[in-house]
C-alpha cells in the first residue's frame, strides 16, 4: 500500500541467520529493522548459515508500508530519588508515557543520554522496573553515554488487542517503568535527557484489524523537564520528599536540587543549590540556610523567606544564578516609621508599591503612600512615594516606610549576593543605606562577624572621622521616652548587628560616593529584631530626661582609645526631632558634639569629660547614669559649673531647673571616679564633716583610723594633695596659699569613704 509509515523486517530461520538488502545484489544492508518508507518498494533476504555459508541469491521480499496512524506518544521523567542499597547510592527515576487517544503499547524503546561521570557507564550498575504496563523483559544496553531500552508487549500477537497481550496506554501519563543508576560522582549532575532522535519513529501500537500494528505519529512529544542539570548529591520531589546520599543529613553541605513540588528547610546547609521549574523553596521564620557555592534559581518566585512578628528566615549564599525570583518579607509593626533596605535587585518602586497594599495610604489621596527616600543635600526625607513614582529599589539604599497594619512586605527579584555596593551616594553629607542581604550583618568589630569582617572596618575610610558610625532609627516607644530619635552604634558600642532589610544613615567624608558590604559580614540571626545589641566594653551611659522625653548619650572605655578622635569608635551627634540632646565633647576637643566617646582605661581616675545640653522647652531636667561592666570602685561625678554642685551619679540623681533654649557645652562635667582603685564604695553614712579654714587649712571632724587618707582635688579634677590622717576625732590638713574655689574632699578609710564639696576663700 503506498503511504508514509514504517516497516518492520522480521524473518526465520532453521539454522543461521538473514540479513536484509535494499538490491538484488550489492546494495546497502538495512540494519535499522524499524525502517521508515514513503512508497512501496522491495527489500531483499540472504541467508546465512550458521557454518557461514551465504546463500546464492537473495530472495525478494515486496514491503507493506504500514499506515502511520494518529496515536501520538508523551514521555517525561518524574519522581527522581536518591536510594541506598547495601551501601551502595542510586540515583532512581520514574519514565512515564501517555497518548493522545487511547491505545495500546505494542513495541518500540526508550533511549537515554546520562552523564557517565556522574552515573555509572557499567550496564550492571543500571536497572529498569517495568511498571504494570509492560508483561515482558526490557533488555538494556549501553554505548558510552546514552542508554537504550527495548519495550515490547506481546510480539506475537495477531488477534483483538486487550491487557492480556498488550500494554493499555490512556491520555494520562502512566508509569512505564522505573529506572535505577549507580552514584559515581555525588557532587555532579544527574545529566540524563531523552535521546529523541533514537527514539522518533521508533514506537508501534496495535491496530484492530490486519495487519494488527502500525507506526506512532511521529515525532513523539517530550517534556521539558529532565535531569540534566539535576544534582545527585541530594534531591526533592513530592512523592519522596528529601533524599540524600547516604543518608538525609542537613548539617553537610552537599550539591542539592529541588526538582518539583513545595519544600521548607528549617536548618539546612548545601554546597551549591539549584530550584528547578515547577518547584518552590520556604525558608520559615526561625529557618537558617547556608549555601557554601551558589543558588540557582529557575521559576518566578522559587524562593520564598518568610518574616512574622517571631522573626525572619535567614539565608547565605556565596553567589546567586539562574532567571527566577526571590520573595523575601519583612514583618513590620503598624503606628512607627521603619528605615528599611531591599534585599534582592530589579524591583521597581510601582512594582513594589503594587503588590503591597499595607503600605498606608493618605486619608485624602489613596495613591499617596507611605513610603519616601532620603535627601541628602537638603539632609531631610522627601516627599511621600505615589503610585506612579519613578525608579528602582536600589541596591543598599534605605527608604522610610509604614504600614497601615503589623503584617509583612514583600520584595521579589533577583537575589543579591557576594560582594554589593550602594553606590551614587554624596559625598560630605548624610546618605540613607541598609543591608543588601537575605541575612543579618554584623556591624562593628565586636558583632557577631567579627570574626571575618563587619560593616565600619571594611568603610571606615568612606565615612567622615567625628562620625565613623551608623544610626539607626529608634521608632518612638515607652523605652526611648516617646522620641524620634537615632540610636548610634559605633566600634566602641556593644556588638551589634542588624537584621535584613535594616537602613541606617552614614555620614560620607568629602570624597566617599558609595560603602561596601561582603559576605564576610552575614550571619544567621532569624529571631533578631531590626536593630539589637550585645554589651561587652565598659560604658557610661548618661541620660537627662523631662517630663516623657530622653536623651542619652555614651561614654566607653577601651585601652586602645585616645582622649582625642578615634574614628569609628568616636561618633558624633545626629540630633533628632526632639528638642532635649544630651552630648559630650572630646576631652581634647574638636568642636564636634559627640554621640559615644571612647576614651582609654587607664585613667579612671583623672578624666574630666565636657557634657553639653540643649533644650529648646526649658524646665525641670533629670539626670541619671547607668554603668556597665565598669569597676565597682568608679564613681560618675556630675558638676554643674553654674551651681557649682557636684553629683556623684552613680549613687544618686541630679534634678536642675533649666531655662528655655538652652544651648550649651559647657556648663556640666563628668568626672570620673576619685576613689583608689580596689576600694569599696561604702560610705561612712554622715559620720564625718569637713569645712575650710580661709585658704589655710581644711579641718576634718569625726573618728578614722590611722589607715586614712585624705586626698583634694580642684574643680578640673586635678590632684591638689594627699595626706595621711592620724587616728582621732580631727584632724587639720594645711591648704597655704590656694586659690579661692570649689573643692572636692575626699576621705578613704580602710575601704569606706566620704566625700564633701568644700567652698575656699582667701
Amino acid at each position: 500500500m503506498i503511504g508514509s509509515g514504517q516497516v518492520l523486517f522480521s524473518a526465520t530461520a532453521s539454522s543461521g541467520t538473514i540479513k536484509w538488502y535494499d538490491a538484488p545484489t550489492g546494495g546497502t544492508e538495512i540494519t535499522d529493522l524499524n525502517p521508515i518508507i514513503s512508497v512501496t518498494t522491495t527489500y531483499y533476504a540472504e541467508a546465512i548459515t550458521d557454518a557461514g555459508c551465504v546463500s546464492t541469491s537473495r530472495t525478494p521480499v515486496t514491503a507493506t508500508v504500514f499506515p502511520q496512524g494518529t496515536t501520538q506518544l508523551s514521555y517525561r521523567f518524574t519522581n527522581p530519588e536518591i536510594t541506598n542499597l547495601s551501601g551502595t547510592d542510586y540515583f532512581e527515576f520514574d519514565v512515564e508515557v501517555k497518548a493522545n487517544e487511547p491505545s495500546y503499547f505494542w513495541t518500540g524503546n526508550v533511549n537515554l543520554d546520562f552523564n557517565n561521570n556522574t552515573l555509572s557507564s557499567n550496564p550492571n550498575d543500571w536497572s529498569v522496573m517495568p511498571a504494570m504496563l509492560l508483561y515482558y523483559s526490557t533488555p538494556i544496553s549501553i554505548v558510552g553515554s546514552n542508554l537504550n531500552i527495548d519495550c515490547k508487549a506481546d510480539i506475537d500477537a495477531s488477534s483483538e488487542a486487550n491487557t492480556s497481550n498488550f500494554a493499555e496506554i490512556t491520555t494520562a501519563y502512566q508509569t512505564l517503568f522505573t529506572v535505577r543508576a549507580k552514584i559515581t560522582d555525588q557532587t555532579g549532575v544527574a545529566g540524563i535527557d531523552f535521546n529523541e532522535d533514537n527514539m522518533n519513529g521508533k514506537q508501534f501500537y496495535y491496530l484492530s484489524e490486519r495487519p494488527w500494528y502500525g507506526a506512532c505519529q511521529n515525532p513523539n512529544n517530550y517534556d521539558p523537564a529532565n535531569f540534566t542539570d539535576t544534582y545527585a548529591g541530594r534531591v526533592y520531589a513530592t512523592k519522596f520528599g528529601w533524599t540524600q546520599v547516604g543518608n538525609l543529613n542537613w548539617s553537610i553541605a552537599v550539591n542539592t536540587s529541588l526538582w518539583e513540588g513545595e519544600a521548607l528547610v528549617p536548618l539546612a546547609n548545601a554546597s551549591n543549590l539549584r530550584i528547578h521549574n515547577h518547584a518552590q523553596l520556604t525558608i520559615p521564620v526561625d529557618g537558617e540556610m547556608t549555601i557554601t557555592g551558589n543558588i540557582d534559581i529557575k521559576p518566578a518566585n522559587g524562593l520564598i523567606i518568610e518574616s512574622d512578628a517571631s522573626g525572619t528566615g535567614s539565608l547565605i549564599t556565596g553567589t546567586a544564578l539562574g532567571t527566577g525570583s526571590a520573595v523575601a518579607n519583612r514583618y513590620m509593626t503598624t503606628g512607627a516609621w521603619h528605615i528599611v533596605a531591599s534585599p534582592v535587585s530589579g524591583q521597581s518602586i510601582t512594582g513594589f508599591l503594587a503588590i503591597n497594599a499595607n503600605v498606608a495610604t493618605d486619608e485624602v489621596d489613596n495613591t499617596v503612600r507611605g513610603m519616601m527616600d532620603y535627601n541628602p543635600a537638603g539632609n531631610l526625607w522627601n516627599d511621600y512615594f505615589t503610585n506612579s513614582t519613578p525608579g528602582l529599589l536600589e541596591t543598599g539604599k534605605g527608604f522610610c516606610m509604614r504600614t497601615n497594619a503589623n503584617s509583612s512586605v514583600s520584595f521579589e527579584g533577583a537575589l543579591q549576593a557576594g560582594d554589593q555596593s550602594a553606590s551614587g551616594l554624596t559625598p560630605d553629607k548624610w546618605n540613607c543605606i541598609g543591608n543588601p542581604y537575605t541575612s543579618a550583618i554584623g556591624i562593628n568589630n565586636t558583632s557577631s562577624s567579627s570574626g571575618a569582617t563587619n560593616f565600619l572596618d571594611e568603610n571606615a575610610t568612606n565615612f567622615d572621622p567625628s562620625y565613623g558610625a551608623i544610626y539607626v532609627w529608634d521608632n518612638p516607644d515607652a523605652n526611648n521616652g516617646l522620641e524620634e530619635k537615632y540610636t548610634v552604634i559605633s566600634n566602641a558600642s556593644a556588638g551589634f548587628d542588624i537584621q535584613q532589610e535594616q537602613a541606617f544613615l552614614v555620614k560620607m567624608n568629602t570624597t566617599a560616593t558609595s560603602v561596601g558590604f561582603n559576605s564576610g559580614m552575614q550571619i544567621h540571626q532569624p529571631s533578631l529584631d531590626l536593630k539589637s545589641a550585645k554589651n561587652v566594653w565598659p560604658t557610661i551611659n548618661l541620660q537627662v530626661s523631662s517630663n516623657s522625653q530622653k536623651s542619652s548619650t555614651v561614654i566607653a572605655f577601651n585601652s586602645g582609645m585616645t582622649k582625642g578622635l578615634d574614628p569609628t569608635y568616636d561618633a558624633g551627634l545626629l540630633k533628632g526631632s526632639t528638642d532635649l540632646s544630651i552630648y559630650s565633647h572630646l576631652v581634647e576637643d574638636n568642636g564636634i558634639p559627640f554621640a559615644i566617646q571612647a576614651l582609654p582605661d587607664n585613667d579612671y581616675t583623672s578624666l574630666i569629660i565636657p557634657i553639653g545640653l540643649d533644650f529648646k522647652t526649658g524646665g525641670e531636667v533629670v539626670f541619671s547614669a547607668s554603668t556597665i561592666n565598669l569597676p565597682p570602685d568608679c564613681m560618675l561625678i556630675l558638676e554643674d559649673k553654674l551651681a557649682q554642685s557636684f553629683t556623684d551619679l552613680s549613687k544618686n540623681v541630679y534634678s536642675v531647673t533649666i531655662a528655655a533654649n538652652l544651648s550649651s557645652s559647657d556648663r556640666f562635667r563628668l568626672h570620673t571616679s576619685y576613689l583608689t582603685t580596689g576600694l569599696n564604695i561604702d560610705y561612712f553614712l554622715g559620720k564625718l564633716s569637713a569645712y575650710a579654714v580661709r585658704n589655710v587649712e581644711i579641718r576634718v571632724k569625726g573618728q578614722v583610723s590611722n589607715q586614712a587618707i585624705a586626698t583634694l582635688y580642684d574643680i578640673q579634677g586635678r590632684e591638689i594633695l594627699v595626706e595621711k590622717l592620724d587616728e582621732g576625732s580631727i584632724n587639720v590638713i594645711n591648704t597655704p596659699n590656694i586659690k579661692s574655689s570649689i573643692y572636692l574632699l575626699f576621705v578613704n578609710d580602710n575601704g569606706k569613704s566620704q566625700g564633701f564639696k568644700i567652698p575656699v576663700r582667701e
